[in-house]
This record gives structure tokens, sequence and C-alpha cells, in this order.
């Protein structure tokens, strides 16, 4: 025995034990190790933040949130009058136009004279107006002066009596040619001048009773007019009406005080704010649709009566059949290499980086959907130093 452990053969097979001892405790120590960090350097999936940072930057988080969203109807429109402030005026009074004071695009006040014109018939209105006044002036001396003999006995009371129903009669007479000549449009200091010798008829005003912009003139110089003709429409376009044509199934979204965009057809990047004032009650029967209205202040002018113009309607949605969206604050999102990602806190305190899909935008929130689950604490406030460190992995 104590040959064979001094022989060759013993050395040469101690020899390989070694050897293969040796090749197996570098491959454990260094292959193996080597694999498995590698395989950790490449999982960029979590890594930590050093306290230095989390103290210099304090995080704040959120989660999802399922919220019922509002639902954007893009609808064709046509810009209208607000019809409580637009007027169509005409001449009360048949007549021919001998002046015209206004263009189209012209602003003017109340009252102010668009027109004028010469009239027959409120010719013979003024001519009745003032027999009818000069005989109850007549008429009023007599009846006060058979008021004092009746008082001291010298006439009857039947001859006062008809001398007072003569003088009422003739005072009903002017008060209704006077009102006549009112619903001709002349005001009190007309009716004065004419009382004092000036006749209207001659130079009869055509005034506006709204102040706004004269967005017609159809009067011509020259021109024989009727109480049917429309010679001039002033408005106030401060304020304008948007009429929308709305399916019957859009209708459910769309209520009173919905928010709305106005563009004008192809100035799509410049919108104003409306506002739905009018969802009509009655569907078409051939288009299955209804009328919505907008309201619209256009202070600057931008908006015209009949321009086309697209509008793009906020309509709620509700109700327990319709799906809530998920949604996070855009704060929490970040592009990377053309990847939109969050931040989420692991339990054991590390941060990862999650690949997510988002889909629409509504105002400060965007809806996920997918990468993220419910329950994951999101960071919000200091996720972009999170960014930050996760690029330098």
């Amino acid at each position: 025995m104590k040959d064979f452990f001094r022989s060759p053969m013993f050395r040469m097979l101690s020899l390989g034990i070694l050897v293969c001892s040796l090749g197996f405790f570098v491959y454990t120590k260094f292959l193996v190790g080597a694999k498995k960090s590698e395989s950790l350097s490449d999982d960029k999936s979590r890594f930590r933040i050093s306290e230095e940072i989390l103290k210099a930057h304090p995080f704040t988080f959120s989660q999802l949130e399922e919220k019922e969203v509002e639902e954007d109807l893009q609808l064709p429109g046509t810009v209208s009058y607000d019809m409580n402030s637009v007027a169509k005026v005409g001449s009360r009074v048949n007549g021919r136009i001998v002046a015209v004071f206004v263009k189209e695009g012209d602003y003017v006040k109340k009252g102010t004279p668009l027109a004028a014109l010469q009239s027959v018939e409120l010719g013979n209105t003024e001519a009745n107006y003032l027999k009818a006044r000069a005989r109850s002036e007549a008429l009023k001396v007599q009846s006060e002066r058979a008021r004092e003999l009746y008082e001291k006995k010298v006439t009857s009371a039947k001859e006062f009596e008809i001398s007072m129903m003569d003088y009422k009669s003739v005072k009903a007479e002017m008060e209704t040619a006077r009102n006549a000549l009112e619903n001709f449009g002349l005001n009190d200091g007309e009716i004065e001048n004419l009382e004092n010798g000036k006749y209207n008829s001659k130079n009869l005003y055509i005034r506006t009773p709204i102040a706004g912009s004269v967005t017609v003139r159809e009067a011509i110089i020259g021109q024989a007019v009727n109480t049917r003709d429309n010679l001039f429409t002033v408005a106030d376009l401060s304020v304008l009406w948007i009429n929308l044509e709305v399916f019957e199934k859009d209708l459910p979204y769309i209520k009173m005080g919905n928010e709305a965009q106005v563009m004008a057809i192809g100035i799509l990047e410049d919108s104003i704010k409306a506002k739905v004032s009018h969802v009509g009650d009655i569907i078409d029967p051939v288009k299955k649709t209804a009328e919505v209205r907008l309201e619209v202040k256009n202070a600057k002018g931008k908006l015209r009566p009949g321009q086309s113009v697209t509008s793009i309607v906020k309509g709620a949605i509700g109700g327990e059949n319709v799906a809530k969206s998920k949604v996070i604050s855009q704060d929490c999102i970040h592009k990377i290499e053309g990847e939109n990602y969050v931040f989420i806190r692991n339990a054991d305190t590390t941060f990862s980086a999650k690949k997510v899909v988002l889909g629409k935008n509504y105002e400060s929130w965007t809806e996920i959907i997918s990468g993220v689950n419910i329950g994951d604490s999101i960071v919000k406030d200091g996720s972009f130093v999170l960014k930050s460190e996760y690029l330098k992995l």
C-alpha cells in the first residue's frame, strides 16, 4: 500500500483531482458569478435612490383613478344673430325715402336716425292732429265759460253739459291723432315742433330701436316704401348664437351649460369659448337631429352671422352602464426615447420605471390603457429626479 501512495500513478491521480477541483472552483466563483452579475446589470426596471437625494427631493405619490370623463362631440354649425339683440328696422308709414344716413358696418346708438322719408299719409295725420288740437283749445275755453255761466245761474245745466260733451269729444279726437303720430315714430320733440308749425311728413326720421352695428341696408334714396319693407338690420354682435344639428343618439350627452369651443372653418388653432344655451325638444323626423344652440361672446368680432364653424362640445357622460376611464395626472408621465414612462415605488423602497400606453387627454389628466395597475404607488412630484437617475443606469 505504501508503495502505491509513492507510485507515479498515485501522483498523477492526485494531480488530476486537484486540477478538477480548481476548475470547478474557478467556474463557480467567476463564470457563474459573472453571468449572475451580467443578468443583474441588464435589469434596469428596479433601482435605488440614495438617502441624500431622497432628503433633498421629497416625493409625492398618486394612484390610478377611475373618473367619469367628458366626450368631445365635434359638430358643424352656423353663426347667427342673438335674436334678443337684433332689430329689423322699417318705416311705420308709407312714403318715399329722401335721405339715408348710414351704411353697412356703421355702429349706431339707440334712437339714431337711419334714414328720412316723405309721407303723404303722415301729412294727413299731422293735419288731423293740428285741427283737433285747435278745436280742442277753442272748446275748452267755451266749456270753461259755460261752467261760469251755469254757476251764476245764467245758463241751464243742459247747455253746460252739451258744451262739456263737445269739448271731451274733440279732445279724444286730438289724443287719437297724437297716438297715431307716435305710432308713426314721432317723439315728443317732433310733435312739439309740429305744434309750432314744422311738419315732419316732409322729413320723417326712421330710427333704430337698439344700439348695434348696421349689418344690412336695403334703403335707397327715392325708393317708395311701405310698412312691410325691412330697410335695415341692426344687431349687437358682441354676443352671437351658434346653431348646431345634433343626432338624437348624441343628445343625452349634451346638457344646458356644457362648455364648447368654436373655431372658424380653416382656422382651427384659434378657438373661442362658448356655452350650450338651448337643447331642442323636437327631433326632425327626416334628419333625426335636434337643434342645439351655443351662446358665444364675440367681443373681438372674430365671428360673423352666416359663417360656418366647427364646434367641439363637451358632452358629460354618466350613468351606471358607462365605463369609467383610468387616469393619472399628466405630471406623472415622462417621455424617454420616444416612449411614455411613469415611476412607481416598490414595497422594498426601490423604484421602477414602467412603460405605459396612453389614451385620451382630459385637461390635467391622461387616460392609462396599460402599464400600471390600480394600487401602484406612482411618483408625481419629484419624478423628474427619478428620470435623471434612471437615465444614468
